[in-house]
């Protein structure tokens, strides 16, 4: 039987929640740690050489719901899921992020007041923007859209790629400036250009009504819409040494200034991933626009005694949409930016005080939080800190860093939300990272 696109991506959405694994990518707990690992744009640090060794981060945020949120119960063997509830908890759009990124090497040095940096990372987004009605109509079927329209519109944004930056920033009295050029090389990406896909379901023998604009470029083509067993949400797995250079291109910049207002405070902005990659490789597109009908039919709920009905239903609905598939041509992506802007204060020699305000855009959602925490050394080799973060959504976020230096050999690692750990079913948003770096 052909893997459904709309149910596989849903699938995906309530699977990911099944594992018990949460993790995202923006870590604001490494702001608070005054900048281990990859730094700010704009800050002049003290080393005269840093070397960053390889470091790690993955995650994802789901700002619809959380595992048990989904889950009712298990007994024996059986889940039952909380369809209505969650249904009560989503907004009429909500999103599915998954990130990642893996820094591979990067070099910074000191001259004077200037900052050097050159480095490579491979990092991957996925953005799925899933409507509620989506997730009703495919789970709880279309009778309860009589005599109305459900938007059915999913919209993907997935990208893997690698990045190649050079950076210097620079002080003149108590105030830092510098900015960071990237180089951007894809390797794999899906993208919805339009993604208009409305089901009116009439009061007449339940006769539908399917109206699409929907137009989806692939980079190469996934096995998802070849009826293939892969997905859309693109990972490090799917990286290959040999992708490293391709004609998949773009250009990026980050941007940032210190201000150290006293002795103790100083204050910081910053702005990064401002750009977008064009991609030329194996393109294939999928479209869709026209307005079919189908009389007599009705979608049933994933979970009725004939458990092969949706995977049908869904399969009929993509024969009623006829995708029509060319090759060749562009597309391009845009990278979600970021912004941050907050300040420390150096209560003591051992113990500071920070906070900030940041937030992440894409195309279609924006994601925003604030972070309050501090950081202490309680021996010359072992800095520690912990924040409680607010991110879009999430209020239970307590997050932790720890880092160990061995001579030169900085050893770290963060997460935004620690609880989440002990007690991922409860969480829509947590991440990671972890990493060495070496400081002479």
């Amino acid at each position: 039987m052909k893997n459904s696109f709309f149910g596989h991506c849903l699938l995906i959405i309530c699977c990911l929640f099944a594992q018990n694994v949460l993790h995202a990518q923006m870590n604001q707990v490494l702001w608070h740690a005054n900048h281990v690992g990859y730094r700010l744009p704009g800050t002049v640090p003290q080393e005269g050489l840093v070397v960053q060794l390889p470091s790690i981060g993955i995650g994802l945020y789901n700002s619809g719901f959380s595992y048990n949120d989904l889950v009712a119960s298990t007994n024996n063997g059986v889940t039952t899921l909380d369809i209505d509830g969650v249904l009560d908890k989503m907004d009429p759009d909500n999103t599915l992020m998954i990130q990642g990124s893996i820094q591979t090497l990067g070099v910074g040095w000191k001259v004077k007041n200037l900052w050097f940096e050159l480095g490579h990372q491979v990092r991957y987004e996925n953005f799925l923007d899933y409507p509620r009605d989506l997730f009703s109509v495919f789970f709880r079927g279309n009778a309860a859209f009589v005599g109305q329209t459900a938007n059915l519109g999913l919209q993907v944004n997935s990208m893997l790629y690698n990045e190649f930056y050079a950076g210097v920033a620079g002080q003149i009295g108590k105030v830092s400036i510098g900015g960071r050029l990237k180089w951007l090389n894809g390797v794999l990406a899906a993208r919805t250009e339009r993604s208009k896909l409305d089901l009116y379901t009439s009061d007449d023998i339940y006769q539908l009504t399917v109206n699409s604009d929907y137009l989806i470029h692939t980079s190469p083509e996934l096995d998802i819409l070849k009826g293939g067993n892969s997905d859309l949400i693109l990972d490090l797995e799917d990286y290959e040494f040999s992708q490293l250079i391709t004609r998949n291109s773009g250009v990026a910049f980050d941007l940032g200034v210190d201000v150290a207002v006293t002795d103790r405070l100083s204050l910081n902005a910053s702005i990064m991933d401002i750009g977008q990659i064009t991609w030329k490789d194996d393109i294939v597109s999928y479209a869709s626009n026209k307005s079919i009908q189908y009389d007599g039919f009705e979608f049933s709920s994933l979970f009725s005694e004939d458990s092969l009905s949706l995977a049908g239903a869904l399969d009929t609905l993509e024969t009623l949409l006829e995708f029509e598939k060319t090759e060749g041509g562009s597309f391009k992506t845009a990278l979600p930016w970021t912004f941050q802007v907050g300040g420390r204060y150096q209560l003591t020699e051992l113990i500071g005080l920070s906070a900030v305000f940041f937030g992440k855009q894409q195309s279609t959602y924006s994601f925003k939080g604030v972070s309050i925490g501090g950081n202490f050394k309680p021996l010359s080799f072992l800095e520690a800190g912990i924040a409680y973060t607010i991110y879009d959504k999430s209020y239970t976020n307590i997050g932790v860093h720890l880092l160990l230096k061995l001579g030169p050999v900085r050893v770290y690692g963060a997460s935004d939300n620690i609880l989440s750990l002990f007690s991922a079913n409860d969480s829509r948003f947590a991440n990671g990272r972890v990493g060495v770096q070496m400081a002479f």
